[in-house]
């Protein structure tokens, strides 16, 4: 008679052998292949953007496995079964994108592919990170595409998986926070900028720099580095304005970034006017409308600081208008240092002996450094207009008029004494 606790212990073994064919079965219908991570670099692309999906490819067969059985006989013998199970490497023939989907395609870069070719085997367990490189048409909607990574297994099934690609047109804006829509051309102003990071996604390498069209204007520093700006974060950024000449000057802001390794760069324009009336100026006070050629003409002038603020080392200077024999004294004067409302005078003595005959035009200057910067500033020419008249070579010295009037005093008198003695002779008769 057959044990009751043999026949069973059979039908364990019997069923064991069944399912480690089964598993045989399954393991020869090839290895499991899944996408167990992806991502997408830059996280949100801009039309026209280059970019990269990295994917984790992994191989989720197991490693190989000892399976042993002992069954145990009425007469205390025993027997042991093993069985050994292997998994297979999956053989990857390629990896590509599929789907008709324009808006994101595969990015060649001048390489006449779209996709990896025998990329290799992943053993059991084993992973490989791929990174396929992409590009967003430039026609691209703000939208989220599906882009999907098929992975074709030479030995096993082959896996379609598809990945969220986001593509937004919004940028890194600058704006003007406070810039002077006119300046005099005898100060520096600041202009306060804002930078703004209007993306989802953070973007790098952002950098400041403000221009104008001619070299009119000058800007400290020249350009500013932010460096990163987190997703919609905003920077403030100071220039100093410096103008060199009067007139409307045109300003271009600019601010240039990276999103991932793409580079774009966005530019404002704006204007100033720069005035020609500096304020700090010369006032005439006094100066002859004309003078004869070799007299020295006396320019009287009040030097006044109408800035709203202290300046220093203040001159006033004769300009040369070509003239360079015309002696002017002194050549520089020198007021110093002034306060606000502070006025000063300053006077000068033109040498006319080699000034020519007519209208002569004579201009002085102010030079004077910023209390702040130390920039040094010159306000435009102020000029004097002055007659210089030739000496008449026909008139007489004014000093010969007694010798001119002396024979007809003579001649009076002789008149008189003559009168006088004929009326004595009328008498005496």
């Amino acid at each position: 008679m057959i044990s009751t606790k043999k026949v069973i212990t059979t039908s364990f073994a019997v069923a064991a052998l069944v399912l480690l064919t089964m598993a045989a079965v399954s393991a020869a219908d090839g290895p499991a292949v899944m996408i167990t991570d992806y991502k997408v670099e830059p996280e949100v692309l801009m039309p026209g953007d280059t970019g990269t999906i990295t994917v984790t490819i992994q191989n989720m067969d197991t490693q190989s496995s000892e399976t042993e059985t002992t069954t145990t006989g009425k007469d205390s013998s025993s027997a042991t079964t093993k069985t050994s199970t292997r998994s297979i490497s999956a053989e990857i023939e390629s990896i590509r994108l599929s789907g008709s989907d324009k808006n994101i395609k595969w990015s060649r870069e001048g390489v006449q592919r779209s996709e990896y070719y025998n990329v290799g085997a992943l053993g059991p367990g084993e992973s490989i990170t791929i990174s396929l490189p992409i590009e967003a048409a430039t026609h691209t909607s703000d939208g989220t595409y599906f882009s999907e990574v098929y992975i074709e297994v030479d030995n096993g099934d082959n896996v379609r998986f598809p990945i969220p690609v986001k593509v937004e047109s919004s940028s890194v804006e600058i704006l003007e926070k406070d810039v002077p829509s006119e300046i005099s051309l005898s100060e520096s102003k600041e202009i306060a900028l804002v930078v703004a990071n209007n993306r989802p996604n953070s973007v790098s390498g952002v950098n400041v720099h403000v221009k104008a069209k001619s070299e009119e204007l000058e800007f400290t520093p020249e350009q500013i580095f932010v460096g990163n700006l987190a997703p919609y974060e905003k920077r403030a950024v100071n220039f100093s304005l410096s103008p060199l000449s009067i007139g409307i000057k045109d300003i271009q802001f600019v601010v240039e970034y990276k999103n991932g390794i793409n580079s774009h760069r966005n530019t404002v324009k704006s204007v100033v006017f720069v005035r020609s009336n500096a304020d700090i100026r010369l006032i005439l006070v006094d100066a002859p409308k004309s003078v004869l050629k070799g007299e020295v003409a006396k320019i009287d002038f009040d030097v006044a600081n109408g800035m709203p603020k202290d300046v220093k080392a203040v001159s006033a200077v004769p300009m040369s208008n070509g003239e360079e024999s015309v002696r002017i004294l002194p050549s520089e004067y020198f007021i110093g240092d002034m306060e606000v409302g502070d006025v000063f005078s300053a006077s000068f003595d033109v040498d006319t002996s080699e000034l020519n005959a007519g209208e002569n035009r004579i201009a002085f200057k102010l030079a004077f450094r910023d209390i702040d910067t130390d920039k040094i500033y010159e306000t435009v020419g102020y000029e004097v207009h002055i007659e210089v008249k030739e000496p008449q070579k026909d008139a007489l010295p004014a000093m010969s008029m007694p010798f001119v009037a002396l024979p007809v005093i003579l001649l009076s008198v002789v008149a008189v004494v003559w009168v006088r003695v004929k009326h004595r002779r009328k008498m005496v008769e």
